[in-house]
């Protein structure tokens, strides 16, 4: 087996100390044994910090290390913010590195986020922009359901967790499913539940609208329709464990409820093909984005400490970080060129590589580092 190194950092306003320690730079964490993983959490200024050390098989991927350690830090977070009723961020990687004992060299990564120096620009087209504010306001369109199912959308562009995507997503089109049923026009009848044993009513309303914008509008098989279907109630009805191969399975799932999402609103708007297709077709950006510098090393010599001793862990700093040049393509897209002194803490580093990465719809063209 072999054992890595992982942190990640949390913005949250839990604390294990209170203000005065923290402003006094008193560390304090607690520790925490999953089998023979380890994770200690301690106070930083910006939030709470989570070490790990992961046990792992030696074909294991880095991926995986990383989910491995992750998946740990979420359940403690939750449970804390259960305990608090507060709400922490999603935590954020900051390195890793291979802990196995005896190796010379100990191959490192370490990401440093920053935010884009401005706003994303996403150019609203006028034309379908009126379009779909004319069509809205339309005596018969004006349905706080589809508006909610716009706001659900919208919500889905904001969240950072493929689950809560998801969800978003299918609240969005279960909000307007009956009004699906009556475009379809879906009589009564098929829109009610029944039980297959008894033939009773089980309920007035069914995913029939859904149904019939997967099937037939977009021509989703009847049998993947299901999955995502049953996908939807393990999540909302805890029908089972919510484990990595399940988030995976939900990740496949949506761009397709995007889409039926967008299609549904669409449709019930009185769009037509082509604005829906273009809106489709538009990327989706957010206000501002987190890009992220990736550093990869080997760490020499290196012996790890034991993980209560947090501060003697090898760790880059990111002394500054100065704009030198700046130019925007024909593209939109913004190119620079930036000055970073990466000052190593704590251990002797053999940088290998430094790359920026953006989101997946990026303003950033390229960077380069000097």
């Amino acid at each position: 087996m072999k054992k890595y190194f992982v942190r990640y950092c949390i913005e949250t306003p839990n604390s294990i100390g209170s203000r005065k320690d923290i402003e006094e730079d008193k560390i304090l964490g607690w520790k925490f044994n999953f089998g023979n993983n380890e994770v200690i959490l301690y106070d930083q200024k910006q939030g709470l910090h989570a070490d790990c050390y992961i046990e792992a098989e030696p074909q294991m991927p880095i991926e995986k290390i990383e989910e491995k350690a992750k998946t740990f830090v979420e359940n403690i977070l939750n449970l804390i913010d259960f305990s608090t009723s507060s709400a922490s961020n999603s935590p954020l990687f900051i390195s890793l590195y291979e802990a196995t004992d005896g190796l010379i060299n100990r191959p490192f990564k370490q990401v440093f986020y920053i935010t884009l120096p401005e706003r994303n620009v996403s150019l609203i087209n006028k034309e379908i922009f009126e379009k779909i504010f004319n069509n809205f306001n339309k005596n018969e369109n004006q349905d706080l359901r589809i508006a909610r199912a716009i706001s659900w959308l919208r919500k889905g562009y904001l969240e950072q967790k493929f689950i809560d995507k998801f969800v978003a997503f299918w609240t969005g089109l279960e909000s307007i499913n009956e009004l699906l049923c009556d475009f379809f026009q879906i009589n009564e009848e098929d829109r009610k539940i029944n039980c297959k044993k008894c033939g009773n009513k089980i309920s007035s309303i069914s995913l029939a609208g859904i149904k019939k914008l997967f099937v037939d509008t977009i021509s989703v098989e009847s049998e993947l329709f299901k999955s995502i279907r049953k996908a939807r109630g393990k999540l909302l009805h805890g029908g089972g464990p919510i484990d990595n191969n399940f988030v995976e399975e939900i990740k496949k799932y949506i761009p397709l409820v995007r889409k039926s999402l967008i299609i549904g609103i669409g449709l019930l708007l009185s769009l037509d093909d082509e604005y829906i297709k273009q809106v489709l077709e538009k990327k989706t950006k957010l206000y501002t984005e987190r890009l992220r510098i990736i550093l990869e090393a080997n760490i020499k010599n290196f012996t790890p400490p034991l993980l209560d001793e947090f501060r003697k862990q090898p760790i880059f700093d990111l002394d500054k970080r100065d704009l030198l040049e700046r130019v925007i393509n024909k593209d939109g897209k913004v190119n620079f060129k930036t000055s970073s002194n990466f000052i190593p803490r704590n251990a002797t580093f053999d940088i290998k590589f430094v790359d920026l990465w953006g989101d997946d719809n990026t303003a950033i063209e390229s960077a380069r580092f000097i």
